[in-house]
C-alpha cells in the first residue's frame, strides 16, 4: 500500500460535495458498481441509519468467482445531509474501525485504500472536490 493511501486511511476522509442527500446512494452505487481492486470488486450495504438524516454504510469487498461467498466487510462511511444541495461523506479513520485478523490490516487495507481512492478520483472527475490529479488505486 502507498504512504499515501495509508495517510488517507489513518486520517480518514471528511469532504461535502453537490449532490443532494436523495441522491447520493444512487451517485454511489453507480460508481462503486465500476471498482474494482485485483480479482475483487465492492458491494456497499446500508448499515445503521436515520432516515433522512444520516447514513452508515459499509464497503464490502467481493470475489466474483466465488459466488454465493459472504462479503467481506472492509470499513464504513457515513453520509449526512448539509442544507438542500449537498451531502456530506465522511470515511472514518481505520484505527477507529474494526480490522480482522493479525494479517487483516495489511490485505483489507489495502482493498479499502484503493476503494476510498476510487471514490474521490470518481468525485474529481464529476466535478465534485478538487485533487492535484488523479489518485493511485493499487
Amino acid at each position: 500500500m502507498s504512504s499515501f493511501a495509508m495517510f488517507l486511511l489513518e486520517g480518514g476522509v471528511d469532504v461535502e460535495v453537490a449532490v443532494d442527500f436523495a441522491g447520493i446512494t444512487s451517485f454511489l452505487a453507480e460508481e462503486s458498481a465500476r471498482y474494482s481492486c485485483g480479482e475483487y470488486i465492492y458491494k456497499v450495504s446500508a448499515g445503521k441509519g436515520v432516515l433522512g438524516k444520516r447514513w452508515n454504510l459499509v464497503v464490502n469487498a467481493v470475489d466474483p468467482n466465488m459466488e454465493g461467498q459472504p462479503l467481506f466487510p472492509l470499513g464504513r462511511m457515513e453520509i449526512e445531509p448539509v442544507g438542500d444541495d449537498m451531502s456530506h461523506i465522511k470515511i472514518p479513520p481505520r484505527i477507529e474501525q474494526p480490522v480482522l485478523g493479525d494479517d487483516a490490516a495489511d490485505w483489507d487495507g489495502k482493498l479499502f485504500a484503493s476503494f476510498v481512492s476510487q471514490l474521490l478520483n470518481s468525485l474529481h472527475s464529476r466535478g465534485l472536490i478538487d485533487l492535484p490529479g488523479v489518485l493511485p488505486t493499487r
